[in-house]
């Protein structure tokens, strides 16, 4: 078993050896799960309980009609631009995360930009979380580099094995867990989650999956990707007191035996919001495309009822699509 990180950039963990590798592919830390077709087969031809309430729900998130934000790079912000795609502009500095915009094979968007994608310009970073199509979108990033020169992609490690032949000489840095990248005028580290990684039959885990840290002065925003519930999220919240953001995932939980390891549910996030400390949510990873079994509406519905319940309405921000929350 070997260790691998980057020896280039600094590790917040003094006694952090890498993320372990066996020459192949990436190993779990902790209690190991393996995406299994048995499991997807039983999904597959085993009838949704909820088949028609899902077959009557048309609802798809609002979009947004304000975006003077993307004439202004100085007021702090964060967009959510569908599913895990966020715009987060900090300290001057304006980044995006996992971005997709169009349909995939077999997977309709549900809900469009409000605005042409040309109008996104001046990024500086582009932060991608794993290798999952839905998350690492080649027409998306070839789009987007049309019409922007960041100063660098931000990445797993192993990701520019798959990303290099899509993004010219485009600058891709690569970290492991809990190394923190060298960008300008603020700060990212990439941190763990439960996950895993594939695009292909063969690839299991080739390339890392992880979550993002984004800070600058005071002003801490956590972007936790695709994860299943884990100690990670107590850990991350000890490591970087005082979040004041929290995205994460709310939708595609459902059959819980396909979805569970890899996936929050509403509730699940409004339990990783707690572990984490944070002091606001927005979710994400809902109403975008349809991924599981749940109606389209549901995860929407049960994460205000979960606040409500919890008397935290307060701490919950459901953005529409392209409107900016003021950070």
């Amino acid at each position: 078993m070997q260790y691998l990180k980057n020896p280039q950039l600094p590790t917040i963990l003094p006694d952090w050896r890498g993320n372990p590798h066996d020459g192949r592919s990436f190993q779990y830390l902790r209690e190991p799960f393996y995406p299994s077709y048995s499991k997807l087969l039983k999904w597959q031809f085993s009838p949704n309980p909820q088949r028609a309430e899902k077959k009557a729900d048309g609802w798809a998130p609002e979009q947004a009609g304000d975006f003077s934000y993307l004439e202004d790079k100085q007021q702090d912000c964060i967009a959510w631009l569908g599913h895990a795609t966020f715009l987060v502009q900090l300290n001057g500095v304006r980044l995006i995360t996992d971005p997709i915009f169009n349909g995939l094979p077999f997977l309709k968007r549900r809900v469009g930009l409000p605005f042409p994608l040309e109008q996104l310009r001046d990024i500086d970073y582009l932060l991608l979380s794993h290798d999952h199509r839905d998350h690492c979108d080649k027409r998306s990033i070839q789009d987007l580099l049309k019409h922007n020169q960041p100063r660098k992609i931000l990445a797993p490690l192993k990701l520019s094995d798959v990303i290099a032949p899509w993004v010219g000489n485009t600058p891709i840095e690569e970290a492991a867990w809990y190394q923190t990248y060298h960008t300008e005028n603020i700060e990212i580290t990439f941190l763990p989650t439960r996950h895993w990684c594939r695009r292909g039959l063969f690839d299991f885990n080739r390339v890392l999956w992880g979550s993002f840290l984004i800070r600058s002065g005071d002003k801490q925003i956590y972007f936790g990707a695709d994860s299943g519930m884990g100690p990670h999220f107590e850990e991350i919240g000890q490591l970087f007191p005082g979040i004041q953001y929290a995205m994460i995932g709310i939708g595609a939980y459902k059959p819980d035996y396909m979805m569970q390891e890899i996936h929050t549910s509403p509730r699940e996030a409004m339990d990783a919001f707690q572990q984490l400390g944070a002091e606001m949510l927005i979710p994400m990873h809902y109403g975008t495309y349809d991924l599981s079994d749940e109606p389209a509406s549901e995860p929407y519905r049960e994460i205000q009822r979960h606040f409500h319940e919890a008397g935290w309405p307060e701490r919950l921000r459901l953005p529409a699509v392209g409107e900016a929350v003021e950070v």
